[in-house]
């Protein structure tokens, strides 16, 4: 399921693509570096200082995300000196010290709040307009909100099957969560390493995200450049690396689709809802029957509540629509 060749005389891979029928996936993180002469061009001036440089990377981002630069993340990251804050931490910028080239990261939140049609807006800029452009990290993602197909059971089983490998040996699995006694939690499932190339995880998001009876199930395709050459056609076509990725995801290959990235944030909003109205009612139960006491309306009542003792907690759980 993985070609070799060789590039400057190390071993790299061709990831293995089964095109799809539906769409059975989608992006969900997305690295990509290019030369600092990048935004020289879109700017069409020439920049000496990084502030020039950060305010031409913002401008780019609000084009082809939908959101730019908010703020001085103040820290090193990816070996960068120097980082800022994509939207409502949406991802981040990294430049300074990685000769001359520049770091873009979208992280799960960030793909799922961008602008639609970003992928197709980020694959022209880095195949027409980005200077020694590379995607560093690709993460495929397929949900089950029902797991009626994909559990992390299932994937266990495949791996003892021998399904979830493409080469003679057997990838690395790990178990996290309570698999004896379920406590509701949420169980993951990890296949490979961390540091290769390609490492997935199978894990009960519903649960994670504070439903205790959700079936949902999510798998996520992790590719790093590390050892193999990601094409920007992936953007394009995620669901045809996914279901590359392994021989037990081609039975997706049929109309079965991944749910739309609108109902996937309404999935989240719904969860994050009950979780917080449970967290006000353990939390602030017995504040809540004090103060009945001394306020008639109970619209007043709910009011002062939201704004003294409930918004954090509210504007915290709920997903960006």
């Amino acid at each position: 399921y993985l070609l070799k060749f060789t590039k400057s005389s190390h071993p790299f891979f061709s990831t293995h693509i089964i095109p799809a029928i539906g769409e059975c996936a989608v992006i969900d993180w997305v690295n990509l570096t290019f030369h600092e002469d990048t935004l020289c061009k879109t700017a069409n001036q020439q920049f000496v200082s990084d502030n020039e440089f950060i305010l031409e990377a913002s401008r780019l981002c609000e084009k082809i995300f939908g959101f730019g630069i908010t703020g001085d993340n103040q820290k090193i990251m990816n070996f960068y000196k120097n980082s800022w804050v994509l939207g409502d931490k949406f991802g981040f910028v990294c430049f300074g010290g990685q000769r001359r080239t520049m770091m873009f990261v979208l992280n799960g939140t960030g793909c799922l709040n961008a602008k639609m049609g970003w992928e197709r807006r980020l694959n022209i800029f880095l195949n027409t307009v980005a200077v020694r452009p590379t995607l560093t990290r690709v993460d495929l993602a397929h949900d089950d909100f029902e797991g009626k197909y994909i559990t992390v059971d299932w994937a266990e089983a495949q791996w003892h099957e021998r399904t979830l490998s493409c080469g003679a040996r057997d990838p690395n699995i790990e178990r996290r969560g309570n698999w004896h006694r379920p406590s509701g939690k949420g169980r993951t499932l990890y296949i490979g390493c961390r540091d290769s190339g390609k490492f997935t995880r199978f894990y009960e998001k519903g649960k994670k995200e504070g439903d205790k009876e959700s079936s949902w199930c999510r798998a996520e395709v992790e590719l790093k450049s590390s050892d193999r050459v990601i094409p920007f056609d992936i953007l394009l076509t995620p669901s045809d690396y996914f279901l590359g990725a392994y021989p037990c995801f081609a039975f997706l290959k049929t109309e079965l689709t991944t749910p739309q990235r609108i109902k996937v944030k309404e999935k989240e909003a719904k969860i994050a809802y009950h979780r917080s109205i449970e967290i006000v009612k353990n939390q602030a139960g017995k504040y809540i029957t004090f103060l009945r006491r001394f306020f008639q309306l109970m619209r007043f009542l709910l009011h002062l509540i939201v704004n003294l003792l409930c918004l954090r907690i509210l504007y915290s759980s709920f997903v960006r629509v």
